[in-house]
């Protein structure tokens, strides 16, 4: 089974720019494919500064929030209703 996690790829001369840029990736194990970093999927934009980057990881962090409290309500709901029948 493949493991997930998140990374950022950095490019010292991104082949669209010609400056460095940095983007979050998921990180399958074993596959290789983006710029010789092991990357299945770029998360967001290239970033071509550190605080286009931290900008991304916040928005990253919000997102990830707003699924954490929808996920809450959703167990919580659930477990009320097993517990009222």
């Amino acid at each position: 089974m493949d493991t997930l996690s998140l990374d950022f790829v950095y490019l010292e001369s991104d082949p669209a720019t010609k400056e460095p840029s940095a983007s979050i990736c998921i990180k399958c194990t074993g596959k290789q494919d983006y710029a010789g970093v092991k990357a299945d999927k770029l998360l967001g934009a290239p970033c071509l500064s550190f605080i286009e980057l931290d900008a991304e990881i916040r928005r990253l962090h919000a997102e990830l929030d707003e699924i954490r409290a929808r996920a809450k309500k959703k167990f919580y709901k659930a477990h009320a209703a097993a517990a009222g029948a």
